[in-house]
C-alpha cells in the first residue's frame, strides 16, 4: 500500500491559532494517509474540522479556521508550500515553545517542526 502526505493549513480564525500538543494540532498539520478521503478522517478524528464559519465555529469575518488540502494528489513526503518542514522557517505568530508543523505517520507517530 503506497501512502501519501497532505497537508492541513490553519487560519487564525477570532486571531488566534489552535494549539494542542497532546493532540498534535497547530498551524500545518501533515497527515499520511491512503487518499484524500483517508487523510480528512484521520484529521476530524483527530479534532480538524471544515466548513466552520457555517457551523459557527469560526468568525465569519476571518474566515474558516481548516482547510484541506489543495490537491486531490498528496506528495511523497511531508511537505509546506513545497518544503520538507525541516527547511520550514518558522512564522512570528507561534510562541517558542509552540511547534508550527505537525507531521502524523500512519503508525501513530506525531513528528514535530520549528
Amino acid at each position: 500500500m503506497k501512502t501519501q502526505f497532505y497537508t492541513f493549513n490553519q487560519n487564525n480564525s477570532g486571531g488566534s491559532f489552535d494549539y494542542s500538543e497532546h493532540s498534535g494540532i497547530t498551524h500545518y498539520v501533515i497527515i499520511e494517509a491512503q487518499d484524500l478521503e483517508h487523510a480528512v478522517k484521520r484529521a476530524e478524528d483527530i479534532g480538524l474540522y471544515f466548513h466552520g464559519v457555517v457551523s459557527g465555529q469560526d468568525c465569519e469575518c476571518c474566515g474558516d479556521r481548516w482547510y484541506e488540502p489543495w490537491s486531490d494528489e498528496g506528495t511523497d513526503e511531508p511537505r509546506v508550500y513545497d518544503k520538507h518542514p525541516s527547511e520550514y522557517e518558522r512564522s512570528r505568530f507561534f510562541k517558542k515553545e509552540e511547534k508550527e508543523i505537525a507531521v502524523h505517520y500512519l503508525d501513530g507517530r506525531i513528528e514535530w517542526h520549528c
